[in-house]
């Protein structure tokens, strides 16, 4: 009995010192990372915008690879929210809160339930040409008595991992303005898409936000129209003689393109609305393969001089012929953002 008791009043001790120590711990937590990555800035900041892309780069997803995550709103906007729940990792969320782009993603974390959340933040510097400066960081507040672990957790290596992580998967990638990176780009969205109408049912392919807005049905047609429009429209500014002395007009780089084209918060009418006769996405997809094929199968025998010395206006504006092509995918892009959208939608049917 002495024995039991002893042991007990042991327990209580340590207890009672674990909560006068958590008196004197620091409530607040930090924890930082940086690294220069051999690529554009605006590259760069295009890929760690979107939540989706942490699972590649970050230590903590890679640390419970059996946690589930669900995704809402759109990715790589304002108001996109990860939750997870894992077994090494806990329950969590993390909602995109301020983006300003190139430059720097916020966002709010709420760890374990918790209604006061860690302030995180992602920002991207040039540092000199075709590298990047990226910081990775985060603020917090552990609530007492767990405080107490904030002497002993070193987040700061698990920020440094996921960023030297995040090097080696951009550093990886084509270098951009190459053939390669504009297949590399096709392939990416393709996949994009993809991922975006897998297993939707036909109420959902057909659901309208409102009489102003597309079902998804109707994005899928216009990407499968468009796919085989824009690029006759490239192929016959490239029948034209090259005009390597119109260059210097093309005021925009690749980057810039893609990020006009995958910025949502302008809108386009376009001439003729699409019918939305798709009641599959198998279909649609199946008609985007087939235009799109076309299309890489021209780019591998392609000239990168040749193309960008055909300068010509085009719906990008002043642009050369590499850029066009590029405008065919980052299409593809901005509307597989717009099926998010209507995804992200309140009414959206659940099946």
């Amino acid at each position: 009995m002495k024995i039991i008791k002893g042991i007990l009043l042991g327990i209580l001790g340590l207890v009672v010192l674990v909560l006068v120590l958590a008196l004197f711990a620091p409530k607040q937590f930090d924890a930082e990372g940086d690294t220069v990555i051999n690529r554009p800035a605006q590259e760069v900041f295009d890929y760690i915008k979107y939540l989706k892309n942490q699972e590649n780069y970050a230590v903590w997803y890679k640390m419970d690879p059996g946690s589930t995550r669900t995704y809402s709103g759109t990715d790589g906007s304002v108001g996109a929210t990860v939750e997870w729940d894992g077994e090494k990792t806990g329950q969590g969320r993390q909602v995109i809160t301020n983006i300003v782009n190139g430059q720097r993603i916020e966002s709010d974390l709420f760890f374990m339930g918790s209604d006061d959340p860690a302030k995180a933040l992602l920002t991207v510097e040039e540092d000199g040409p075709g590298a990047t400066e990226v910081d990775w960081s985060i603020v917090g507040k552990t609530p007492y008595p767990f405080n107490i672990m904030n002497w002993f957790m070193d987040m700061d290596k698990d920020f440094e991992a996921g960023l030297q992580n995040l090097k080696v998967i951009l550093e990886s990638r084509p270098e951009a303005g190459s053939k390669a990176y504009l297949i590399d780009y096709f392939n990416q969205t393709t996949e994009k898409l993809k991922n975006s109408v897998a297993g939707l049912s036909t109420a959902q392919l057909q659901f309208k936000p409102s009489e102003d807005r597309w079902s998804i049905s109707q994005c899928l047609e216009h990407i499968a129209t468009s796919e085989k429009l824009l690029f006759e429209m490239a192929k016959a500014a490239l029948e034209k003689p090259a005009q390597s002395e119109g260059k210097p007009a093309v005021t925009s780089t690749d980057a810039q393109l893609i990020a006009g084209m995958t910025d949502r918060s302008q809108k386009f009418k376009t001439d003729q609305e699409p019918t939305g006769a798709y009641t599959n996405a198998e279909a649609a997809l199946n008609d985007l393969e087939t235009a799109r094929a076309a299309v890489l199968s021209f780019i591998q025998q392609a000239d990168v001089e040749n193309l960008r010395n055909h300068v010509t206006e085009s719906p990008a504006g002043t642009s050369d012929g590499y850029q066009n092509l590029l405008f065919i995918a980052a299409h593809c892009a901005r509307h597989t953002l717009q099926i998010e959208e209507v995804k992200a939608d309140p009414g959206f049917p659940k099946s």
